[in-house]
């Protein structure tokens, strides 16, 4: 088996730094999106109560405190809008750098096929 080249070795060092971003994005993703059904819940929840004699409560740090009902749920419809424009921007970004992943697999395998047929003699006999 042939030694790998340096420029590969780099190039697969930089396939392997996509691939942990594109987790990472991911991970991102998929934490404001179980952020994003619990803020619609919340709201949900809000609109059917009744306003006039309702209480509703929010958490700040580690305290419940009384709240408006109006008041919170025009906050959560807020969070969730700023939670759809983060999705919306991360979903972009996990999409580049998907495909960034590709195209530095396929240069690779494409090196590493080049490489294989190099050390069997580019697949041509020589003269007998």
């Amino acid at each position: 088996m042939a030694k790998i080249s340096p420029q590969l070795q780099d190039q697969i060092m930089k396939l392997q730094q996509v691939q942990q971003q594109v987790e990472l994005l991911v991970n991102q993703r998929m934490q404001l999106e179980r952020e994003l059904k619990e803020v619609e819940r919340a709201v949900t929840e809000l609109e059917q109560l009744d306003p006039a004699n309702a209480l509703v409560y929010k958490t700040i740090g580690a305290i419940l405190v009384k709240a408006d009902r109006d008041k919170v749920q025009e906050e959560l419809k807020d969070r969730k809008e700023t939670l759809e424009m983060r999705i919306k921007t991360i979903t972009r970004q996990e999409e580049r750098a998907k495909s960034d992943y590709e195209e530095k697999r396929k240069v690779i395998q494409a090196s590493l096929q080049q490489s294989k047929m190099g050390d069997m003699g580019g697949g041509f006999p020589g003269p007998m």
